[in-house]
């Protein structure tokens, strides 16, 4: 950018000659060319045409300048634009990845069936070709909207054309739907034969043909038989649907009981609503699903699954525009579908919520237990236009079972919590702190990830004690813990070790970073102005550093490590931070 600037600075001016011109060019296009990637061919020659065309122009600096900034300017538009669609590109194949990974789940499942179905029309058909004598039975499959028949299934295998209805004699057999002997015998039909058409069956827009090619010895003389054989097939066709059904619902219902069995485990409110949202998505067949906690008057997404977009965990939802505290509001589910609804009216949670693909169907669902609604879940398609009834109405069944666990996960965590912290300091106490450490050591001894140990202990306490009291003394090891755990990440973990000590283990962390870690907390503890009851408490502390594994060859040393660090920083004057020798 301040090669940019002083170029352009110098063709406003006119001082083109300059020695430095060139140089700065160079770097300038350069920085445009890798700003601009995709196009690096195009960028330099754009460049060096833009500074050429602008000293060709003579007259006035200020001419020549905007010229040439102007053109450098659409230099760039190419490059951000090509970057901006590659995003979307990369975001939109994410969710095809998913929306295949789905199909491919489900593919052989469905076809199996169908050939399954197929086969078994084919062994009905052959059986109705023997009772009757018939050479060939054939099963049209008729498409209304395109005036197309074809063959869904015949007596015996041999491939038949699809054919227009219009002109052909099955064409009549459809519209009147009465039983026809077609002559002179169609074109598709067995050689030598004489064909008999009925119409099985027809919904509005589409339905089912049956031909039967008989040789004029076997030629059925009264019409029972050939209506026996239609009620036979209506039967086997019946039946096959019946299935389907029955497959669409198990679906749901397999997706129901597995979430049963696995949400009494999930105690953590996190783990149990990702799970929540998981299950609610696999029995509607959606693409993504989200759960919001609810206080009474504001709500916040806890949990949202899919690769669609939408909400983040943390946003907040309130009334009227949110889809979540509608259905909070209203009591009962709410369901949406694309042929009356639009996401664009409203929102999930917010109106900040950005999405990849809109919904097409939504269903938001209050979850309601005798103290109160906990929470809300929403389903939602972008694929389908409308969610399966039955699929909701298990949903629906499931709301107050998911309601409990939801506050049975509260309450778990809250006592959790409770029983992990130290109640002066509310920072984690020895037997939680030993659990995190164990679980920081197993990634050391898999991957051999790197972390510290910072041992904090402030300088004579008992003296503070002595002085001041212990109610002063607890208040200096509150503040203390509250600078502690604002110098470090999420991801590290503080614990009060006992009496006046700390203790911090840093994931991820090497020495050198450790100690600046550490020297921030000395510094911060230092300049604190803690005051009691009118006088000011002067808090310093001293803190022994160490490593694994650039101090210690394993985690089990590193207790031992930094409290050997600790004890030289006593020595040394305290109100210091020390690392410890390597081993």
């Amino acid at each position: 950018m301040l090669a940019a600037a002083l170029l352009l600075a110098a063709l406003f001016t006119g001082r083109t000659a300059s020695p430095f011109l060139v140089p700065l060019a160079a770097v300038l296009i350069l920085a445009v060319r890798h700003a601009v990637d995709p196009l690096e061919g195009l960028v330099p020659t754009a460049a060096g045409f833009a500074l050429a065309l602008a000293e060709s122009l003579g007259g006035g600096g200020i001419l020549r300048g905007a010229v040439a900034g102007l053109l450098l300017l659409l230099c760039t538009i190419p490059g951000w634009w090509w970057r901006k669609e590659a995003a979307r590109t990369a975001d939109r194949l994410a969710h095809l990845d998913d929306i295949l990974a789905q199909a491919r789940r489900g593919a052989p499942d469905a076809a199996v069936a169908a050939a399954e179905d197929v086969a078994e029309l084919e062994r009905a058909l052959a059986a109705v070709a023997e009772r009757l004598g018939a050479s060939q039975v054939l099963l049209w499959q008729v498409d209304g909207q395109r005036g197309v028949a074809e063959v869904r299934a015949a007596a015996r295998g041999r491939p038949r054309p699809s054919l227009r209805l219009s002109g052909d004699a099955l064409g009549w057999v459809w519209e009147q739907g009465m039983r026809l002997r077609l002559e002179p015998p169609p074109r598709w039909a067995e050689r030598d034969t004489i064909t008999v058409a009925d119409r099985l069956r027809r919904h509005e827009d589409d339905g089912l043909l049956i031909t039967y090619d008989f040789e004029p010895v076997n030629l059925p003389i009264d019409a029972p038989p050939l209506e026996q054989a239609a009620v036979y097939l209506r039967g086997v066709l019946a039946l096959q649907e019946d299935r389907k059904a029955a497959a669409i619902m198990r679906r749901p219902v397999d997706a129901l009981l597995r979430g049963l069995r696995i949400m009494p485990h999930a105690l953590d409110l996190d783990a149990l609503a990702n799970e929540l949202c998981q299950t609610a998505m696999n029995m509607v067949d959606g693409t993504g699903a989200a759960l919001g906690s609810w206080d009474g008057e504001h709500g916040e997404v806890i949990a949202i699954v899919g690769t669609d977009g939408g909400p983040r965990p943390g946003d907040e939802f309130v009334p009227p525009e949110s889809e979540l505290a509608l259905a909070v509001r209203a009591g009962d589910m709410i369901v949406r579908d694309a042929a009356s609804w639009s996401l664009g009216r409203t929102a999930l949670a917010n109106r900040d919520e950005s999405w990849l693909y809109r919904p097409r169907s939504l269903a938001t669902l209050p979850l309601r237990s005798p103290a109160g609604t906990p929470g809300v879940l929403a389903v939602w398609s972008s694929r389908a236009p409308a969610l399966q009834d039955e699929a909701l109405d298990l949903l629906r069944a499931l709301a107050p079972y998911a309601a409990l666990h939801i506050e049975h996960a509260r309450e778990f965590g809250s006592i959790r919590h409770q029983a992990d912290r130290d109640p002066l300091t509310h920072l984690r106490n020895r037997r939680a702190f030993d659990a995190a450490f164990a679980a920081e050591a197993g990634r050391f001894t898999r991957h051999g990830r790197p972390l510290a140990l910072l041992v904090v202990d402030l300088d004579h306490f008992k003296s503070i004690n002595d002085r001041f009291g212990h109610e002063a003394g607890d208040e200096a090891l509150s503040r203390t813990a509250r600078i502690v755990e604002s110098s470090i990440r999420d991801i590290d973990t503080a614990a009060r070790f006992g009496g006046e000590e700390f203790v911090v283990l840093l994931s991820e962390t090497g020495l050198g970073a450790a100690l600046e870690v550490a020297e921030r907390i000395r510094a911060a503890v230092a300049d604190a102005e803690i005051s009691w009851r009118g006088h000011v408490i002067p808090v310093r502390a001293s803190i022994g550093v160490s490593a694994c594994p650039e101090r210690v060859a394993t985690p089990a040393d590193l207790l031992a490590s930094a409290d050997t660090a600790l004890y030289r920083a006593k020595a040394e004057g305290r109100n210091r931070v020390v690392a410890a020798a390597a081993s």
